[in-house]
């Protein structure tokens, strides 16, 4: 019980800790003190902040991966 009351006080997560959610969501790893948190913020606020986060860095991994590939592909001649 103590427990729950400790997660409910805790602030608003930071857009970098969101983005580290995300991050670690893509992975499949996080931590219970980071899941309370952001389980807590998703009760509250909602999904969207979340979304945008995924949704910008699915992005820039998809556009990363592109500029790899094409760099490789350029250097090898094809």
């Amino acid at each position: 019980m103590t427990e729950q009351k400790e997660v409910k006080e805790q602030k608003d997560p930071t857009m970098s800790q969101i983005v580290w959610s995300v991050l670690c969501s893509f992975f499949g790893v996080s931590n219970k003190t980071n899941y309370d948190r952001d389980r807590v913020y998703l009760e509250k606020a909602g999904f969207k902040p979340y979304l945008y986060a995924a949704i910008i860095l699915t992005i820039l991994f998809m556009l990363s991966v592109w500029t790899v590939v094409n760099i490789v592909l350029n250097n090898s001649g094809l």
